[in-house]
């Protein structure tokens, strides 16, 4: 009796546990909500109680909705380009009174008027968050770094659509005399449209794969002088809006005050606990985690009690501290999933919910687009037009136009604030949504179809090995390094390449690291990098041993220091783009796969595979695949006494093939090393050179390296006679232990009957097929797989020619002049313009 009397006071208090009504506010008729307090958590279904009256069960559904909701969107978009942020305003869009909101149940079920404030507020927790992570990968001195040629285009992004944009405005108030709720909203609608957020671009070209291309970086340089003036124009706008100037100027006083002690209050207070931290625990990547969300939830506190939304001051808290490790990578390692992924969604998606284009029926809907399209229509044209002033190419220009237009996550909120503040009226907002869709999602498809950041690198000419040997160039390397271990191995291989004073070698190291903690990419030399990095330190060890090496070989070998910082999804263009500024012969790329000590496969990062095959595709002259094993064989780099004795050349035929018995030529010039060449031949082929498929020029490598042996005993040449691909395995398999580095090209002359059943399967196809054989974990010695450049019908690049042999008589100076007048010790600073 008791339980029936509780189930019936249950459900009368869950049907009438929200009341609205319309009640005479201070200037207008209002709707006011009644809900009944202790509507938290529900009692559970057998109770006979329907858990989404109660606050925390509707949550949970709203959220679950929205992502799920977001992802499948997400799924259908994809192949268009699109990104994540157009999936979840179109996801709410889809659950708002657009779509299923047409239905009073459906709405009264999912999107009660109470639960919207329980969505709302926990949605603008984790956009604060999200913001004070985008602050946080922001470095304030790239706008230094921007150029007159970025701030050109940038001012003129931002002043040519916000002035053409209020002139017709104007104009159009003055014909057909538009309402004041009409003109409002296009005051805020023009400076939105005109915006381009810093964050929001760099997000969008690290989605796109061209945040560290030569496009990414100019658009990365305009976006954050674009946003600069919008900041400019946003406090000029505020002291125009506001009545009283003396109030308006205290507030921004206030404001400013806020500023001055985020950066000299709360940044020094949080690198002094962060420093302590790394001290205590003997860690350098530890970070007070806890101490850092306080700090940012009492300045966010700060920016809400004067005025200003409580984002701004966590974005700003976060600009002010240091970008990158720890703090950056740190925070994002921490918070990104609980914000970006699981809270930001619901927040951008409150866009799409307060979306309705049934609103849009108003007479003066198509005078608000005309405006907002002639804004975006002048953004395009102005940032078009200047980046030709700025001599850019065409195709160029008009992708850097189309980057600009793009819009996100900061024109959403900014758009929300202003809803919010009844300064956007909803027939506006819907039309400013529903444009930034649009001009966004076509942006984005445009710029993937126009811009191919490889074609900077596409080389109109080649440079290879062989064309170096040939032609009596000078050898010019490309070494690329993850990490300190890459080292050692590394510094054989120079030893092992015998630069002398009449054959020098010029080589460039570029320390590759994961972009983390920042939004922008890096590629720089390394005395430019930031001290206070933890990269820098890894980059110091790498430059300190290679320049070690210059300097033992002083005269002979020439050593600059690179650092690329970008996604590794993209940051195959440094490595390319550099080799093709440096003019490099050879790049040589580390294998995706670490061995352990005990020859065993240690690590195998995916990441990395997909940076060499993206290399191998693209670069501008050939590639060397480097499977280190240096650990495992005992050898150490030369800075250590302990160098390789035993090389050996693997020669099947083919133009790969003859690039690594190039190479091998050169380091059999070397007194102290040991080199073998291990030709295979069918029997067919003993006794007629011709009969091989080998071209002239590798037949005449074959007498070169021949010649060599008969007249050096270190240098030796041997014959495998084989009849298929069974034979070539077991004369691969038995070369054991004998050697400290085996070369071989990556793909073979096909037709040789050496190769027959050998091409049917391989497990890394990027390595070719004895390649492949060779990663194998039964062999310990390191291997150098090569790649030519592939065109035969590119012209050679003649550059750096070496002088001839009898100019050796001629002064004994110790550097080349190569080095001195053409090459010195120029850089590549990429964020010049």
């Amino acid at each position: 009796m008791d339980l029936d009397m509780d189930l019936r006071t249950t459900a009368v208090l869950e049907k009438h546990s929200m009341q609205r009504a319309r009640v005479h506010g201070p200037a207008v008729v209002e709707e006011l909500i009644c809900q009944r307090n202790h509507m938290l958590t529900s009692r559970g279904v057998f109770l006979g109680s329907d858990p989404l009256k109660y606050s925390m069960p509707l949550l949970l559904m709203q959220m679950a909705l929205i992502i799920l909701t977001s992802r499948l969107v997400f799924r259908f978009i994809r192949p268009l380009n699109q990104g994540i942020i157009s999936a979840q305003v179109l996801a709410g869009i889809i659950l708002g009174p657009s779509v299923l909101g047409q239905s009073a149940i459906y709405t009264e079920m999912f999107l009660p008027v109470g639960g919207k404030i329980t969505l709302q507020t926990l949605s603008n927790v984790g956009f604060i968050i999200h913001l004070f992570l985008l602050g946080l990968r922001i470095d304030p001195r790239i706008i230094r770094k921007a150029g007159s040629k970025a701030f050109l285009i940038g001012a003129t992004s931002y002043a040519f659509p916000f002035t053409v944009g209020h002139l017709a405005l104007m104009f159009l108030n003055r014909t057909y005399d538009l309402p004041l709720p009409v003109m409002n909203g296009l005051t805020v609608a023009i400076p939105l449209s005109s915006m381009t957020s810093f964050p929001v671009t760099t997000t969008v070209l690290a989605e796109l794969n061209f945040l560290n291309s030569e496009l990414g970086r100019l658009a990365t340089n305009c976006a954050i002088v674009c946003e600069s003036c919008n900041w400019l124009a946003a406090l000029v706008y505020d002291l125009y809006r506001r009545q009283r100037a003396l109030t308006s100027f205290g507030a921004i006083m206030w404001i400013v005050a806020l500023l001055f002690i985020i950066m000299f209050v709360c940044r020094p207070v949080i690198i002094w606990l962060t420093e302590k931290k790394a001290q205590n625990v003997n860690k350098n990547d530890e970070i007070p985690f806890f101490p850092i969300l306080v700090i940012m939830f009492l300045v966010s506190l700060g920016a809400e009690t004067l005025g200003v939304h409580a984002a701004f001051g966590a974005f700003w808290l976060g600009v002010s501290l240091p970008d990158g490790p720890p703090l950056g990578t740190g925070l994002a390692t921490k918070l990104d999933a609980f914000a970006t992924t699981l809270l930001l969604p619901c927040f951008i998606s409150i866009s799409g919910l307060e979306t309705n284009f049934f609103v849009v029926g108003d007479s003066h809907a198509n005078m608000m687009e005309v405006v907002i399209l002639v804004t975006y229509g002048c953004k395009f044209l102005g940032t078009a037009g200047a980046s030709v002033y700025c001599k850019t190419q065409a195709r160029d220009a008009l992708c850097l136009a189309f980057l600009m237009c793009c819009q996100g996550v900061i024109e959403l909120y900014t758009s929300i604030m202003y809803k919010d503040a009844k300064i956007l009226n909803t027939q506006c907002f819907n039309m400013v949504i529903i444009t930034l869709l649009l001009v966004t999602g076509v942006s984005r498809f445009l710029v993937v179809h126009l811009y191919d950041p490889s074609k900077r690198y596409k080389s109109a000419s080649k440079r290879t090995i062989l064309n170096t040997r040939q032609r009596n160039l000078q050898l010019r390397l490309l070494l690329c390094l993850y990490d300190v271990e890459n080292i050692p191995s590394l510094v054989n291989l120079l030893e092992a390449s015998f630069p002398t004073r009449f054959s020098p070698i010029s080589v460039c190291t570029l320390h590759l690291i994961e972009l983390k903690g920042r939004a922008h990419a890096v590629l720089v030399p390394h005395h430019q990098m930031n001290k206070l990095d933890p990269n820098t330190a890894k980059s110091t060890h790498i430059a300190n041993a290679f320049l070690r090496f210059e300097q033992q070989n002083q005269g002979t070998v020439m050593a600059q220091h690179f650092t690329a910082v970008a996604p590794f999804s993209s940051i195959n263009d440094d490595v390319c783009t550099l080799a093709l500024d440096k003019k490099a012969t050879l790049i040589v790329i580390p294998f995706h796969k670490q061995y352990a000590i005990d020859g065993t496969v240690d690590y195998v990062n995916p990441a990395i595979r997909n940076i060499n095959l993206n290399v191998l595709e693209k670069a501008p002259c050939s590639v060397g695949m480097f499977i280190d094993r240096g650990e495992t064989s005992g050898c150490r780099s030369v800075l250590m006494n302990q160098t390789w004795k035993n090389v050996a050349v693997l020669f099947v035929g083919g133009p790969d093939d003859a690039e690594a018995l190039a190479f091998c030529i050169r380091i059999a010039e070397h007194p102290d090393l040991n080199v073998t060449m291990i030709h295979f031949k069918h029997k067919s082929s003993i006794h007629d050179e011709s009969s091989n498929n080998n071209d002239f020029s590798e037949i005449e490598l074959i007498h070169d390296f021949r010649s060599l042996a008969m007249n050096k005993g270190s240098v030796s040449y041997k014959e495998e006679i084989v009849k298929d691909g069974v034979e070539t395995t077991q004369v691969v398999s038995s070369l054991g232990d004998s050697y400290d580095m085996v070369m071989v090209g990556r793909d073979h002359d096909l037709e040789s009957p050496a190769m027959y059943g050998l091409t049917d399967w391989s497990e890394c196809p990027e390595l070719g097929v004895i390649g492949d054989m060779l990663a194998s974990p039964d062999f310990h010695f390191s291997v150098l797989v090569i790649h030519q450049q592939p065109g035969g019908s590119l012209a050679y690049d003649n550059s750096y020619a070496l002088p001839v042999a009898n100019q050796k008589l001629v002064g004994e100076s110790r550097v080349h002049p190569r080095f001195s007048t053409e090459e010195g010790f120029m850089t590549v600073d990429l964020g010049k313009d």
